[in-house]
């Protein structure tokens, strides 16, 4: 069975203005949820795609370097 748990306002204050990165390996490291870090694995991921792909060297389109910029900034 899934239980709830209550949310910890501290914990979320806490988060706010962390790198993403830093959570999400904090969420592999510290939690029993197989898929929870399984997914926190797999974002893990795609943000070293995006890194990737927004470095100066890498040939793009305006669009895509546009895209790119929003999801690191949002």
């Amino acid at each position: 069975m899934n239980k709830k748990q209550p949310i910890n306002s501290n914990q979320l204050s806490f988060s706010i203005g962390r790198p993403l990165t830093v959570l999400l390996e904090e969420v592999q490291n510290s939690n029993s949820d197989r898929n929870l870090k399984q997914a926190a694995e797999q974002i893990l991921e795609a943000l070293q795609t995006f890194e990737t792909a927004n470095n100066p060297g890498v040939s793009k389109s305006a669009r895509t370097s546009q895209a790119i910029y929003k999801i690191f900034t949002k």
